[in-house]
Order: C-alpha cells, then structure tokens, then sequence
C-alpha cells in the first residue's frame, strides 16, 4: 500500500474507492505497517513464521514514516473521539505483493 494508491481509492471515480471510513484506516495504516516493516525493523525467520523485532531507525523514511503514523492517529482520535477502527494485524501486510514482483 502507498499514497497513490490511497489517493487513488479517495477519488469517487475511482471503481475501488473507499466506501467507508474503516477501509481508509485500513490502508493507511497498511501503509504505515509496510514502512515500519522495510525501514525500522529487523526480520528473523522462525520455525514456522516471521517474527519482527523492532530495532532504532536506520533511515530518515523509517523515522518520518513513524512520526507521520503518530500524527494520523492523533487526528484519528480527534475526528472520530467515539469511534473505534480496527487495529492491524502481523498478516495484513501486503509484503507478498512485494515478494512476488520481485
């Protein structure tokens, strides 16, 4: 997930655009999941899955990606004070769409 596929989905038309939204904090925080993955966190195979262990920012994209995460769920909290979005799950990241390009 990225920006232009978000402000792609934000366009009503757009035949995949957001419809509610949850799909919208869906993807942003997809996006936000897939930046911390490739830029801020150190990968380990296990037996059975991958586990992330978080580790410092090695990148200016990795610390900016962070910050911004921050800023979108503090207004988040400030748009929707009542309202709760489901959170991300390990298995939502789109990295096999990344590993099959490849």
């Amino acid at each position: 997930m990225d920006l232009s596929t978000i402000r792609k989905k934000l366009q009503k038309k757009d035949k995949s655009h957001y419809s509610a939204p949850e799909e919208l904090v869906t993807d942003v925080r997809l996006m936000f999941w897939n930046c911390a993955k490739f830029n801020y966190m150190i990968s380990a195979c296990g037996s059975t899955e991958w586990l992330f262990i978080p580790s410092q920012p090695d990148s200016e994209v990795a610390e900016a990606g962070r910050c911004l995460d921050e800023f979108f769920e503090d207004k988040l909290k400030e748009i929707y004070p009542d309202r709760h979005f489901p959170s991300m799950q390990q298995d939502d990241s789109d990295s096999e769409d990344v590993e099959s390009q490849n």
